[in-house]
């Protein structure tokens, strides 16, 4: 196994330590531990994201793209965001609609890819499904920011009472997800629909077999 692949398969490996530490709050009460495992949760997203990006830039460079890393590697990247929004709405950060909605687009997305390997097609990332990964990364990272700030303040006595323009910091940040979380919704039903019009022989194919 190379070092790309290598570094592919670290991003599913960070994934259990990073909801542990991000779902800590359902295992203890003590709020010091619980705002240093939300630092670390946010400390091995940030590390994922710098191995997925040095693994494209080594696959790239050493020429080892192979077929291992064009399967795990977009899968890895869709276990993490999964595994990040499924346990905000554990911690009652998204309604589970909307995740629902999210995480639904994602699977069909990978099985119509699937459709295409076996049909000899690769469907590559387009313009648009950049776009939902920049706003889900963005929407997960900001997410996390807020969950550390929050328990930090809170442990100085400070949170309750911040305001900014007469508006609780809370109520601002909350408002702020979810305005990224219908942003993310958008992008990401959006390039779904653009896959599968661009694929939808794919699809008729696969109904006539």
């Amino acid at each position: 196994m190379n070092l790309a692949n290598k570094l592919t398969l670290s991003r599913i490996a960070i994934i259990p330590f990073f909801i542990f530490f991000l779902l800590y709050e359902e295992l203890g009460t003590d709020l010091r531990w619980v705002a240093g495992f939300r630092i670390t949760a946010l400390c091995l997203f940030i590390l994922a994201g710098i191995t997925d990006a040095i693994d494209g830039i080594v696959a790239r460079k050493y020429n080892l793209v192979t077929n291992v890393g064009r399967l795990f590697d977009p899968l890895a990247d869709k276990l993490l965001i999964s595994a990040a929004f499924i346990s905000f709405v554990e911690l009652n950060i998204f309604p589970a609609w909307i995740v629902i909605l999210i995480l639904s687009r994602e699977f069909l997305i990978t099985g119509l890819r699937s459709l295409g390997t076996m049909e000899g097609r690769v469907i590559y990332a387009s313009r648009w499904g950049k776009h939902k990964t920049f706003w889900q990364i963005l929407t997960v990272l900001v997410a996390l920011i807020y969950l550390c700030g929050r328990d930090l303040l809170t442990l100085q006595g400070t949170w309750a009472t911040l305001t900014i323009l007469n508006l609780s910091l809370d109520l601002i940040c909350k408002n702020l997800l979810r305005i990224l979380i219908y942003l993310c919704a958008f992008f990401t039903i959006l390039s779904g629909l653009i896959y599968l019009v661009k694929n939808k022989d794919l699809l008729v194919e696969a109904k006539r077999q």
